[in-house]
């Protein structure tokens, strides 16, 4: 078996990839990418303790159901210390709940930003907690968000260029220090 390809920045791409010379990328494929070049999670023994300051960062687009111009909240630029990878940045999806509770929608409104709530969504069973467009409320999605995302990384952008100067207190402490439980019971 050959080893996956690489793009110009070292991350694995699936054949099928455009940087590879594929037209597309499949889901499955972008799952295995994910995993493979997401650092190990946190040991609860070294997770922080206490609330921490975080600032929310966004991405700007186009609503694809209104064509009006839409920012998206993709995480929040906390401390390197309080991440895993020293990076800094945590991603919506692992701490979605927690920000949404945080946030006022109002402070998101002015920014151009729709609430962040729990949404239906048809390539996610169950749904997901997501931005909607603050003209017409439409879904905007996380697979688009990460592309965006990336495509802001791999340009040479910093996370720092996607503060929007709301800063918010999180409980960045794992789930099951928390509560006392996790997802799986």
């Amino acid at each position: 078996m050959q080893p996956m390809a690489t793009d110009r920045f070292g991350q694995p791409v699936s054949p099928a990839s455009p940087a590879a010379g594929g037209a597309v990328i499949s889901l499955a494929d972008r799952m295995r990418a994910r995993q493979a070049t997401t650092p190990e999670a946190t040991p609860v023994a070294q997770a922080p303790q206490a609330a921490a300051r975080a600032r929310v960062a966004a991405v700007t687009d186009t609503c694809w159901c209104c064509r009006q111009k839409v920012r998206a909240v993709v995480g929040v630029i906390v401390e390197p210390r309080h991440t895993p990878d020293g990076s800094g940045f945590i991603a919506l999806e692992a701490i979605d709940e927690r920000l949404a509770a945080a946030l006022d929608t109002r402070q998101l409104s002015r920014r151009g930003i729709g609430e962040l709530r729990h949404r239906e969504s048809p390539g996610v069973a169950g749904g997901y907690i997501a931005n909607g467009c603050l003209e017409c409320d439409a879904l905007i999605g996380r697979f688009h968000l990460e592309d965006l995302l990336t495509e802001h990384r791999m340009t040479g952008g910093s996370y720092g260029q996607l503060d929007i100067g709301i800063a918010v207190e999180l409980d960045l402490a794992p789930a099951e220090r928390r509560t006392g439980i996790t997802a799986l019971g």
